[in-house]
């Protein structure tokens, strides 16, 4: 006679069911073992070859299916068992993603699943194409000479001809040298250059070999600009980690960023000049004869229809400052007061008179309001003019790009 189970199941029966469904989940678990460890495989094998990018764009399912396979490997690590090659190849998966990862940004995920949706979100991404005619742009460069010579590695060509000087002089022969110069040459060429374009919204740095990248200038926070600018480098964090290697020009590059990237710039300019009716000149200060203490020193004058102003050229940290805020670090030698007035230019007219009067505090210039401007001629060769007012003055040179305009203010005071 045969017991029947408290459900009326036989037992044997119950033990055919519990058979079957240990066998059901033991088979589903070898095929997510070997699913995952193919997967994982594949996934190192693309992340460690130099064309990780150019592989992932061509292979995207493998991402897609790593995700998908994540909550059942979870589940089988956490129901223990003997998966130690399993849980080894996730664990160097997720260190070398991570690694990856940090080429494009630093936001990425506290987990696998994150980090590779992350990856795959960026990798989707069409590249980014240089400025057309619709983006003016504010600055661009590309190597120079100045750091090639700056490069290590020639540097490293110096120190190869100094220690094989005598070599040289005794055998003559000089194919090593030129060997190793055009390798050097070549590496740099091909690793090492590139151009930079920067506009009003974003900066992109396109590689001579390799895929382009940009960040939007609204992204980067405070302290997300370095710049060494000896050896034309700009490292940029923002919604993107972008480097600019060796090009010229990297001072002013990175000034300008924290310029554009704050208020007064961010969100108001287009990157045209808005303030026409302006002249930005050479200028030397012209104190009166009543001031002997006072020496004459360079500058810079800004003549517009109601006020003229002198702005004493190495007075430009203190103008970069107040306009980029305290925190700023220090402009390069290159960031000129030209270049200053010349970005306040970008703004509307009512904003730029603000800052100019701002400008003109910070940096201990002069301003005079129209009426109180005494224009007149300077002695010398070529149309110099002197704007005195307040027993202080400058004399102001007047080139051919902008002589149209300063007569057409000069006139104007003088009505």
């Amino acid at each position: 006679m045969l017991l029947a189970s408290p459900h009326g199941v036989p037992p044997n029966a119950v033990s055919s069911l519990n058979e079957g469904s240990a066998e059901s989940e033991a088979r589903h678990a070898w095929e997510v073992l070997t699913r995952a460890l193919a997967c994982y495989t594949g996934l190192l094998r693309m992340l460690r070859s130099p064309r990780w990018k150019r592989l992932l764009r061509t292979h995207p399912d493998r991402l897609r299916e790593a995700r998908e396979l994540e909550a059942d490997v979870r589940e089988l690590l956490e129901d223990g068992g003997s998966h130690g090659l399993l849980r080894l190849q996730r664990k160097r998966l997720e260190a070398l993603a991570r690694k990856r990862l940090a080429h494009f940004t630093r936001r990425q995920g506290t987990s696998l699943l994150e980090v590779l949706g992350r990856m795959e979100t960026l990798l989707r991404e069409p590249l980014p194409q240089p400025p057309g005619h619709d983006e003016p742009v504010l600055l661009e460069g590309t190597q120079g000479w100045r750091q090639v010579l700056s490069w290590p590695g020639s540097w490293v060509l110096a120190l190869f001809v100094i220690t094989n000087r005598h070599g040289l002089e005794r055998h003559g022969n000089p194919a090593p040298l030129l060997v190793v110069g055009g390798a050097l040459a070549l590496y740099f060429h091909l690793r090492c250059s590139g151009r930079f374009w920067l506009t009003s919204k974003r900066l992109m740095w396109q590689p001579r070999v390799g895929e382009p990248v940009q960040v939007s200038l609204e992204s980067i926070a405070p302290g997300g600009i370095t710049a060494l600018p000896a050896w034309g480098t700009v490292r940029v964090e923002g919604d993107r980690v972008l480097t600019v290697r060796h090009a010229g020009r990297a001072g002013v590059l990175a000034a300008l960023l924290d310029l554009h990237r704050r208020s007064p710039f961010l969100g108001e300019v287009d990157g045209t000049p808005r303030v026409r009716e302006v002249s930005v000149l050479p200028a030397m200060s012209a104190p009166e004869r009543s001031r002997t203490g006072q020496r004459a020193e360079p500058g810079v004058a800004v003549l517009r229809p109601d006020y003229a102003a002198f702005l004493p050229a190495h007075r430009y940290a203190e103008v970069f400052r107040l306009l980029a805020g305290p925190d700023a670090p220090s402009p390069d030698a290159d960031v000129t007061m030209e270049l200053l007035v010349e970005q306040l230019r970008l703004l509307p007219e009512a904003d730029f008179d603000v800052r100019m009067r701002q400008v003109v505090a910070a940096s201990g210039g002069e301003l005079w309001f129209a009426d109180e401007v005494r224009p007149g001629t300077a002695s010398g060769s070529g149309p110099v003019y002197r704007l005195a007012g307040r027993g202080v003055g400058m004399e102001v040179r007047s080139d051919s790009a902008q002589a149209e305009v300063t007569d057409r203010i000069v006139r104007r005071w003088a009505a």
